[in-house]
């Protein structure tokens, strides 16, 4: 039988409990209570959660705030983003589609869009230091042009 990315192997009784040995399609073995199998709690051996970084990521809270600035009007900085037109590609709303497309976020590097009027999309987007970043600014960008202006 198989759950989700598990295949059961066997089945054993432990303390009035029925605990499933699985095989994961990543490879790995684990034991599970067969009841959170039967329930769907259990999808896989935790691999989904490491491979596509999970809730607790850098990559996963740099999206979800890339999301809330174009999407929620009650995010602080929504008028800078979604309030002048600033969207996530629809390939983006999904965060294993984000993950796949940035890869994992190197320490101390941000997202950054290449042209800040269009929206954020693997083409538009980078991971980038601070100082790269903040040069890319539209206010940054407004006043260097003021200094070079004759």
């Amino acid at each position: 039988m198989i759950f989700g990315k598990l295949t059961l192997i066997s089945l054993s009784i432990l303390n009035h409990r029925t605990f499933a040995l699985c095989q994961c399609e990543c490879g790995q073995q684990k034991k599970i209570r067969y009841i959170d199998l039967k329930l769907g709690k259990s999808r896989s051996c935790g691999c989904s959660r490491i491979k596509h970084g999970g809730r607790r990521s850098p990559e996963y809270t740099v999206w979800r705030g890339m999301k809330a600035r174009c999407e929620n009007k009650n995010h602080v900085h929504f008028s800078n983003y979604g309030g002048r037109g600033i969207s996530v590609c629809e390939r983006w709303k999904e965060f294993k589609n984000f993950l796949e497309d940035m890869g994992p976020r190197p320490a101390g590097f941000e997202i950054d869009r290449k042209k800040n009027d269009l929206p954020y999309s693997p083409e538009n987007c980078r991971w980038v230091d601070k100082k790269t970043q903040n040069g890319n600014r539209r206010r940054w960008r407004k006043s260097r042009s003021l200094l070079l202006s004759p």
